[in-house]
């Protein structure tokens, strides 16, 4: 067992709320949907800013090596600010994607 205590300070419980507000102002996903058509695979996202983002398989490193099984088994993490491919073990982080 262990003998060692975590003690966060006021000040750092503070400073985590106040980044935590920010995060309130990335856009979330709505709908993920993985399309496999063939000669025309997508991932279609629907974003709370009103966007609708059509990305093809081959802008996604995630799905580089995926089956189509793979990439349609997907889901919208918690926080709404990314998915998750769990046979593929990778997801997509939606504010970095939308820096790239």
């Amino acid at each position: 067992m262990a003998d060692w205590v975590l003690t966060t300070t006021d000040e750092e419980i503070d400073a985590a709320l106040e980044r935590a507000k920010e995060f309130d102002s990335f856009p979330r996903i709505l709908e993920a949907v993985y399309r496999p058509e063939p000669g025309l695979e997508f991932l279609m996202l629907k974003v709370s800013d009103g966007r609708r983002l059509l990305i093809p398989r081959e802008e996604l490193d995630e799905l580089k090596n995926a089956t189509a099984e793979q990439a349609t088994d997907l889901f919208i993490v918690p926080t709404a600010t990314g998915i998750w491919w769990p046979q593929l073990d990778d997801g997509l982080y939606l504010p970095d994607f939308l820096e790239y």
